[in-house]
């Protein structure tokens, strides 16, 4: 069936383009225009592959599991080092594929976190957190010690000005509050 990809890295472009390439099923790759300026380092082996269905463990953490694609791992990266300086401990992961989606790596997190924000720039409504936690709700609620929180983009047409559209997109100070939110009273202090 249908794959859906996003990748935040190069390493993983290239990795994720050559296995949708490759795989007999159709692809979609989604790439966020905004990441063409950025620079990252890309595998010389001309036969990298990144599997699709397989997330990424960007950072490890113990206290919250946050999970993002595409431009969104960046920001969820960030908050992690703010959250860090707050003594709260972040595991990232990168999603990379949205279809089929790594629950076994996103359900493993959260039980050794106990907790999962999730972050994306798309509408609240049924987006790919709202799966996420779906899945999380089915196969680790006993693991949970706080609500699932989704970290997404405000439920208005996107504007066209920057200074517009950044208040309606998530912001890392949004993954930062919504974390620090979960975190509170739960972490046994």
């Amino acid at each position: 069936g249908l794959k859906v990809v996003s990748p935040w890295s190069a390493a993983d472009a290239k990795g994720l383009l050559k296995a949708a390439i490759r795989d007999p099923n159709p692809v979609i790759f989604l790439e966020n225009e905004v990441m063409y300026g950025q620079s990252f380092d890309v595998p010389d082996d001309d036969d990298w592959v990144v599997p699709i269905g397989r997330a990424n463990i960007v950072r490890e953490g113990s206290d919250v599991t946050i999970t993002a694609f595409s431009i969104m791992v960046g920001r969820a990266l960030e908050a992690a080092d703010r959250l860090a300086e707050q003594g709260i401990s972040a595991e990232v992961i990168d999603l990379r594929t949205i279809r089929p989606l790594d629950t076994e790596t996103i359900v493993n997190s959260v039980k050794k976190t106990s907790r999962l924000v999730t972050c994306e720039e798309g509408f609240p409504f049924a987006g790919v957190g709202s799966e996420i936690a779906m899945q999380v709700m089915e196969q680790a609620f006993d693991w949970l010690d706080a609500p699932i929180a989704r970290v997404t983009g405000k439920d208005v047409p996107m504007p066209y000005a920057a200074n517009l559209e950044k208040l309606a997109l998530p912001q890392i100070e949004d993954i930062v509050a919504t974390v620090v939110a979960s975190c509170e009273g739960f972490r046994g202090d």
